[in-house]
């Protein structure tokens, strides 16, 4: 007797979002919200990049204090946001496959989550622009607009 291929997570994740099921319209639009998410942050992890490359590419003179913490919290809030939309795709496929509890306690649940991941989002995205006008980082984004 052959054997059934093992399936990959992402490919066990996508047939929940896009099983045949009076279900799929919701978890197709909620996978497409947050999807929308992951790809509008990824600019954020390209300036994560670009940031981590000129503060490793400065000498260590130029590096002072303020900017060691208000780089890590940059950083910190940079990949937040991001962090937190790719966790929200697989909230519903683990609340389905592992918890006891019933089907409206997990829809309540799985709604709480995607209310928490856009407040977690939109506040990090609050902080970085208030966080931008801080001399040391704004130095660093006046630097990277003179080179485009």
């Amino acid at each position: 007797m052959a054997k059934k291929p093992k399936q990959t997570y992402l490919r066990k994740v996508l047939q929940f979002y896009l099983a045949p099921l009076w279900r799929t319209f919701f978890t197709a639009l909620y996978f497409l919200f947050f999807a929308y998410f992951v790809i509008f942050y990824v600019d954020y992890l390209i300036l994560l990049l670009r940031f981590l490359h000129f503060t490793f590419t400065l000498p260590t003179v130029q590096l002072t204090l303020d900017y060691l913490f208000f780089g890590s919290l940059f950083v910190v809030l940079l990949v937040v946001p991001f962090s937190v939309s790719v966790y929200a795709l697989i909230i519903p496929f683990e609340l389905m496959r592992k918890l006891d509890w019933t089907r409206n306690q997990k829809i309540g649940y799985a709604f709480v989550a995607a209310l928490a991941t856009i407040d977690i989002a939109v506040l990090s995205d609050i902080l970085i622009r208030l966080l931008e006008l801080q001399p040391p980082i704004l130095r660093f984004l006046q630097t990277i607009e003179l080179v485009q």
